[in-house]
């Protein structure tokens, strides 16, 4: 199977809302703010859901980040930027065995 990552970057930090995904009784994730070393936070939104298999599917948001704040996503041994500073981004995943976002500034935090 063929991992995907698809990400719209919003402009702006004040984006809201999630990709809507059918839920099912395997659907797990949540929402928090993240902060990022240096200072700074963001907003961070995860869902995901089994395909089975071991592999997932879902979606993830960030918003609210401070003006000094971009977001990374870590799927299956990858590490993307997927905002620049300040700005918001919401995205999909697909077929994917482990799938984790972080904030960063002038170091990265922990993955969510």
């Amino acid at each position: 199977m063929k991992r995907t990552l698809s990400v719209l970057l919003v402009a702006g930090a004040a984006t809201a809302g999630l990709m809507a995904v059918p839920g099912t009784a395997d659907a797990a994730g949540g929402c928090k703010t993240m902060s990022a070393p240096g200072g700074g936070s963001a907003y961070v939104c995860k869902n995901y859901y089994s395909q089975g298999g071991g592999l997932y599917y879902g979606d993830f948001s960030v918003s609210r980040a401070a003006s000094s704040v971009y977001a990374q996503v870590y799927y299956d041994g990858n590490v993307e930027t997927v905002t620049s500073r300040g700005n918001g981004t919401k995205g999909g995943f697909s077929d994917v065995a482990a799938f984790h976002v972080r904030v960063c500034n002038s170091g990265c935090g922990s993955w969510y």
